[in-house]
């Protein structure tokens, strides 16, 4: 290994199969290079993870899975036996001790370990370093040809608490990307984040945030998902490697022309709460078309069916309730259609992290048709979209895409009570704390509906299981 400062590179030639050059439309300096080419990973200038990783995966990482051979970096994955660190896995994660850098060109060329999250990223952390605290994933690749591009940012509210906003983009290679190396590259300034894939710019995003110093990592996860896309038993891990055979950074001395065959940007902007204010009148006579308080375990409570999943009643918290688990999906029809003010309460209790509860009144629909089952809270004449995801509730329209309603507070019971105005398309809701309802935001319809013929409820994410209690409908006295 060898770094390298204030070396000036003459943007000349053309690039090789196994060498890449910064992008021509600029002048740079090499500021970093790593060839692996010593008997062992060089401590002095990278760290190792010595530790268990987290509850969720299936792999720990250790110093020993990084081999250094021929000239090239192996993060190996092992299955240990005896078990080590309480997993039968491991993995590999490396990063920079010493060197940071602030905006530059990031490469490596790197070849894909089948069924892996192969990855190759910069880090800002927020032990080390002062705000801002974010993530550039050059790549974090799966076999057999997806590239991965993200970038993740913490966001630190006045409350103290911590926000991850994050926005990822993907592109299928022409090629099974185990069986070759590729570069893989960032070009990353005070404006823009520019993706790159053997010189290639593939995504372009807005610089929001990406301001400080970062690190640099290479790291592997064995990836449930892939293992599942392709079949792959987890059995056939043992010794499936990501290879690294160098790692380049460069600094820019300065531009020498716009960049040519950059694609459209992504607009990357931390969100913010809109400002609303209560548009359904209240006001009048209201007639219950049912209720639920979900009365013993088992099968669903009359009316309800099944859209999607295994949706059924349970015993949670000391209630009986509906749970939903991931993806699954449950509805109940009106006995008529319902054109003017509609007043939906009802007890839930939602995750605190990741996508959770959907809410949404249902359009008409073939109920014997399984597809359109499935897919009707979100095709056909649906109305209020509103989405609970972590800490936040928002709503979805096909012109703005989500907008974030108010905080929320999962892992806790919650009475949630929804005014809807289908005539006008628009929609209030509210939480109650002990009795009293607090306005949380309004918001329009996903379509306008000419009249709401049911309710559907979907848990929409990965994480806990959403529960609903003491559910009622009602509509205005004609």
């Amino acid at each position: 290994m060898r770094t390298v400062l204030m070396v000036v590179v003459a943007l000349v030639g053309a690039i090789a199969s196994t060498v890449a050059d910064p992008p021509d439309h600029a002048r740079w300096e090499l500021t970093f290079e790593e060839d692996f080419d010593g008997d062992a990973l060089d401590t002095e200038v990278w760290e190792a993870q010595d530790a268990p990783s987290g509850a969720h995966r299936l792999d720990n990482r250790w110093p020993e899975n990084n081999i250094i051979s021929d000239g090239v970096l192996h993060q190996v994955t092992r299955h240990e036996d005896p078990p080590r660190g309480g997993k039968e896995w491991s993995s590999a994660h490396i990063w920079t001790r010493e060197f940071t850098q602030q905006y530059g060109y990031f490469e490596a060329r790197i070849r894909y370990g089948r069924g892996l999250n192969n990855a190759f990223w910069l880090w800002r952390p927020s032990s080390r370093f002062e705000q801002p605290h974010f993530e550039i994933d050059v790549n974090e690749g799966h076999t057999p040809s997806q590239i991965c591009m993200n970038y993740h940012q913490y966001v630190y509210h006045k409350d103290g608490w911590r926000e991850l906003v994050s926005v990822g983009g993907t592109s299928d290679a022409p090629v099974d990307l185990s069986e070759d190396y590729h570069i893989y590259a960032v070009e990353w300034d005070a404006d823009r984040i520019i993706y790159y894939f053997d010189g290639r710019p593939l995504r372009v995003l807005t610089n929001h945030g990406a301001h400080a110093p970062a690190d640099i990592r290479l790291s592997t996860i064995i990836h449930p998902g892939t293992l599942r896309n392709n079949d792959i038993p987890i059995d056939e891990m043992d010794g499936v490697t990501m290879s690294t055979d160098w790692v380049r950074v460069y600094r820019k001395v300065r531009d020498l022309s716009e960049p040519e065959g950059l694609p459209e940007p992504v607009r990357f902007e931390i969100p913010k709460i809109a400002e609303t204010r209560p548009q359904v009148d209240d006001v009048g006579e209201w007639k219950t078309l049912w209720s639920d308080d979900v009365p013993t375990p088992g099968a669903l409570p009359g009316g309800w069916e099944v859209g999607e999943g295994e949706p059924d009643v349970t015993t949670e918290d000391g209630r009986t309730v509906l749970r939903l688990d991931p993806r699954e999906y449950a509805f109940r029809m009106f006995d008529a259609p319902v054109a003017d003010r509609l007043l939906i309460e009802f007890d839930c209790r939602t995750g605190d992290r990741g996508e959770n509860l959907l809410l949404v009144t249902l359009g008409e629909f073939d109920a014997n048709d399984p597809e359109a089952r499935r897919d009707s809270y979100y095709t056909g004449d649906i109305g209020p979209y509103i989405h609970w995801k972590g800490p936040y509730l928002r709503y979805y329209t096909e012109e703005d895409g989500w907008t974030r309603l108010s905080r929320w507070t999962g892992g806790e019971w919650h009475r949630v009570r929804v005014l809807l105005d289908v005539a006008r398309g628009v929609f209030d809701i509210y939480r109650s704390d002990e009795g009293q309802p607090v306005f949380l935001g309004s918001g329009p319809f996903r379509h306008r509906q000419q009249a709401a013929r049911g309710i559907g409820l979907r848990h929409r994410g990965e994480g806990d299981p959403v529960l609903i209690d003491d559910f009622a409908v009602r509509v205005v006295e004609e």
